[in-house]
C-alpha cells in the first residue's frame, strides 16, 4: 500500500497549502538564480510543513532536474568536497536546469562533521546551479557561515483548519468515511505537522472509516526533534498529556530549557492569568532544580520534566492561534558581555590588592579612586609597582 506522504506528495505550486510567500520567495530565487547576490536559498521551518515538498514541486513545474543530498549522509570533509564538487560541475543528462537541494542541513554535527560547513560554504560560492538547503533550526551557532550565502526563507507551522481541509480532501479521494471532529482532532494534534497528519490519517483508517478511538489515542508518538519543536507543541498543544513527552529526545542541558521557556513564554500566554500559572510551573520546577544541584536527588528529574512540559501546556486558557518565531534567550550574551566589561576592573583589582596588601573586594572598591588618580596625574613609579600593562592603565584613564 502506498504511503499517503508520497501519494498526495505536491506535484506543483498549488498543491502547496498555507506558505504562499514562501513559495513566492523561492521561485523568484530559482528563476533568477545568475542575478543573485547570494548562492544559495536557506528554506527553514518546523518539521513537516512544506520545505523539501515545495523544491520538488517547483523543480518539476519549472521543468528542472533535481539532485538530492541528506546532511545525513556524508558525515566528513572530504566526502562532501568529493560530492559537492561532482554535483555542483556536472551538467544535466538532457542539458536541464538543475537544482541542487541538501536537506537537513542544521543535522550536521559540530564536532562530528568539523570542516563540512565551511566546505559546503566554498563549494556554493563557486556553484553555477542553484543550491537549496533546509532546516528546521538555523539558531545553532555553527549554521552562522551560511547565513552570510544564503537567501533565507522562513517556513511556518500551518494552521488546523488548513491541515483539515488537506485531511478532507484525501479523505474524499481514497473514499474514507470520517466525522468532522475527528478529522479536527486529527489536525490539531499535529501541531502544524501536515507530513505527520497524513501519516495519522492512514494509520487511522484501516478500513476506509476514521476510528475516533485511535485517532485520539496516537498523539503518543515521539515526533519531537528541536527545541523549536518542543517549545511549539508545549505552547499549542490542546492536550497537557500530548506535551509530557517532547523534551524526551532532546540533547540539551537542563538549564538551557529553562532559559529557551522563560524566554519565549511571554510571546505565547498573553493572558494574566495563563502567565502566571505558567510561571508558576516554571518556578516549581526551579526548585526542583536547586534540590538536584544541592542534594543530587536525581529523581526530582521527572517532576521538572512534567512541570516544564505537562505544567507550563496546561496554563493555558486558550491556544495563541499567532505563529510564534521563538528566539534563543539574550541573557546568556548579556551576562558575557558584563563579564567582559568587568574583566579588566577585576584584573586590574588583584594587581592593586598584591600591591596593597588588602583583599580583592577592598582593591575592587577602590577602582574609582585609582580612575581619578590617574585620570589627573599617574607617575611612571606607581605603574611599575602596580605592574600595569599600558591597556590597563587605558582603562584607568577613561572616563566610565
Amino acid at each position: 500500500m502506498t504511503l499517503f506522504t508520497l501519494k498526495y506528495a505536491p506535484k506543483n505550486s498549488q498543491q502547496i497549502f498555507g506558505q504562499q510567500q514562501a513559495l513566492t520567495q523561492l521561485k523568484e530565487f530559482i528563476l533568477n538564480y545568475k542575478s543573485q547576490k547570494n548562492r544559495a536559498a536557506l528554506l527553514h521551518g518546523p518539521i513537516g510543513v512544506g520545505k523539501t515538498s515545495s523544491v520538488y514541486a517547483l523543480a518539476k513545474e519549472l521543468n528542472y532536474d533535481i539532485l538530492e543530498l541528506n546532511s545525513s549522509d556524508l558525515r566528513d570533509e572530504s566526502a562532501m568536497k568529493s560530492f559537492l564538487g561532482s554535483a555542483l560541475g556536472q551538467q544535466s543528462l538532457f542539458f536541464k536546469p538543475k537544482l541542487i537541494l541538501i536537506d537537513e542541513v542544521d543535522n550536521i554535527s559540530g564536532r562530528e562533521d568539523r570542516g563540512c560547513i565551511p566546505a559546503l560554504v566554498s563549494a556554493i560560492e563557486k556553484s553555477t546551479f542553484p543550491v537549496i538547503l533546509t532546516a528546521n533550526d538555523t539558531t545553532d551557532s555553527k549554521l552562522k557561515p551560511l547565513h552570510k550565502v544564503c537567501v533565507e526563507i522562513e517556513y511556518h507551522n500551518l494552521q488546523y483548519r488548513t491541515i483539515a481541509n488537506i485531511l478532507q480532501l484525501v479523505c474524499e479521494q481514497e473514499k474514507i468515511t470520517f466525522d468532522e471532529k475527528c478529522l479536527n482532532t486529527l489536525a490539531r494534534q499535529v501541531d502544524g505537522d501536515v507530513r505527520a497528519a497524513l501519516i495519522d490519517l492512514q494509520i487511522c483508517s484501516p478500513n476506509n472509516k476514521l476510528n475516533y478511538d485511535l485517532s485520539t489515542n496516537i498523539s503518543d508518538r515521539k515526533r519531537t526533534q528541536s527545541i523549536l519543536n518542543s517549545l511549539s507543541i508545549i505552547f499549542k498543544s490542546s492536550q497537557a498529556q500530548n506535551a509530557l513527552p517532547v523534551l524526551d529526545d532532546i540533547d540539551m542541558d537542563t538549564n538551557e530549557i529553562f532559559l529557551w521557556v522563560d524566554e519565549n513564554l511571554p510571546q505565547e500566554y498573553l493572558s494574566a492569568k495563563s502567565l502566571a500559572k505558567a510561571y508558576e510551573s516554571l518556578a516549581r520546577a526551579d526548585v526542583f532544580n536547586g534540590r538536584i544541584k544541592r542534594r543530587q536527588h536525581w529523581r526530582f528529574l521527572v517532576y521538572i520534566n512534567n512541570l516544564l512540559t505537562g505544567g507550563i501546556s496546561a496554563a493555558k486558557e486558550e491556544k495563541n492561534p499567532q505563529f510564534i518565531q521563538y528566539k534563543p534567550t539574550m541573557r546568556i550574551l548579556k551576562i558575557w558581555q558584563a563579564n567582559m566589561k568587568n574583566a579588566k576592573k577585576k584584573e586590574i583589582a588583584i594587581k592593586i590588592s598584591k600591591a596593597t596588601h588588602t583583599s580583592k573586594k577592598v582593591a575592587l572598591d577602590q577602582i574609582p579612586y585609582f580612575q581619578s588618580l590617574f585620570q589627573k596625574l599617574a607617575s611612571p613609579q606607581m605603574i611599575k609597582e602596580l605592574n600595569l600593562t599600558d591597556e590597563e592603565v587605558d582603562w584607568l584613564r577613561k572616563k566610565y
